[in-house]
């Protein structure tokens, strides 16, 4: 008995007999039809696309990759979900300038929706290496890059959604035949995230969540997996609405006038969604400011049992910038010396070390000796928990 096939169609002024038209062998179209079932599945599963990628890791052999939300003019990628990258590697290139250089990205992001295109194209003769710029390629031959595939899922006014998978040299360029089965899996992996965007802000964006927040009196903001907000209390709306920096766009995006920190607000916010993802509780706070205002915004991973319930808690505190703390309460809360608290007023300020030295008159090695020592006497490894803390104690 032969086997089953399915063959690519072709547009319908070239429907013609061809014999040499690529196919799915019969072996190879169960095994499509369990990456579709798997793909779907996350759709009813607690652990995000994560299965799915899973399943197209084995399938085509890929290294690792991923489905990034990206803003327009710049690039930037403001959420995502990806798959065997290095540990820190997602939060590095968030708050670097590749996403705005990355030949993968512009090549996918140039595609007509739903079609997979590769580097090579089945090249053996040819490296991808030739094809990308220094930075870029220094990255790809670290990992031992061999080729990249990818595909526009979708493309918005403001943002696009791109769908990337790279693969170790040692398996080779993506075959035509692969990418056959990728183009046949396209239309699939856009219904999916279309769907999962859809059951993700249904979830987020409900009454319950409102009322919850509305019983805390500081403003409080969550961000869904989209990093679009899906509740703010009254108190957010309230200083939202009398801010001369902060505001929420059309988009439901929190936003700040000022470019470069509406850049770093952007980059936070993703990368406390990657976190989230990941199961790392790493708080990141960001000070915004003019001459009118100060406002503190400590970002937190909300780490749910179910992943599509992941998100991004952000707490703002607005203050008088010319307000000085109460250091006889520093050093009471946060048992240091004197020295320490004016160090600790300087962190609450939004300086870092080199800036707490120029503007103090010390050394780096002692503004850094004093963070060193207010982190060990309160129990905390890293500064951004530290100021998170600090804002929140004395805001």
């Amino acid at each position: 008995m032969p086997s089953s096939t399915i063959t690519l169609i072709k547009p319908q002024e070239q429907q013609v007999s061809d014999p040499l038209a690529p196919t799915l062998s019969h072996d190879e179209l169960y095994r499509f039809n369990q990456l579709v079932s798997t793909l779907y599945g996350c759709l009813h599963s607690s652990q995000g696309f994560q299965p799915f990628f899973d399943a197209f890791q084995a399938h085509f052999n890929a290294l690792q990759g991923g489905i990034l939300g990206l803003s327009s003019n710049p690039r930037r990628m403001i959420y995502g979900w990806t798959f065997g990258y290095p540990e820190g590697f997602e939060e590095w290139y968030i708050n670097s300038d590749l996403p705005e250089r990355d030949e993968a990205l512009a090549r996918y992001e140039a595609l007509p929706p739903r079609q997979f295109d590769s580097f090579l194209r089945g090249d053996t003769g040819n490296t991808i290496l030739d094809m990308l710029s220094a930075e870029s390629r220094a990255w790809a031959e670290a990992v031992g890059m061999g080729d990249s595939a990818g595909m526009l899922v979708s493309r918005q006014d403001d943002n696009n959604v791109v769908f990337l998978a790279n693969r170790h040299r040692d398996f080779g360029p993506y075959t035509d035949h692969e990418i056959l089965q990728m183009n046949l899996l396209a239309a699939h992996v856009e219904n999916a995230v279309s769907l999962h965007f859809k059951l993700y802000q249904s979830r987020s964006n409900n009454e319950s969540l409102a009322l919850a927040l509305n019983h805390v009196n500081k403003p409080m903001v969550v961000f869904n997996a989209l990093a679009t907000i899906a509740q703010a209390n009254n108190n957010a709306l309230d200083l939202l609405a009398h801010s001369d920096t902060l505001s929420i766009s059309d988009n439901q995006r929190l936003q700040c006038k000022d470019s470069r920190l509406n850049r770093k607000l952007s980059d936070a916010i993703t990368t406390c969604l990657i976190h989230s993802q990941k199961g790392t509780p790493a708080t990141q706070t960001l000070f915004v400011d003019n001459r009118h205002e100060r406002i503190a915004i400590c970002l937190t991973p909300l780490i749910a049992e179910k992943k599509e319930h992941n998100g991004v808690l952000a707490e703002l505190f607005r203050y008088d910038s010319t307000m000085e703390p109460d250091l006889g309460k520093l050093q009471s809360l946060f048992q240091c010396t004197p020295a320490e608290a004016g160090i600790a007023i300087e962190l609450i300020h939004g300086l870092n070390a080199t800036e707490i030295a120029d503007k103090n008159g010390i050394s780096v090695h002692t503004a850094r000796q004093h963070i060193k020592n207010l982190l060990a006497k309160n129990g905390y490894r890293k500064q951004t928990e530290l100021v998170a803390m600090l804002v929140r104690a004395l805001s």
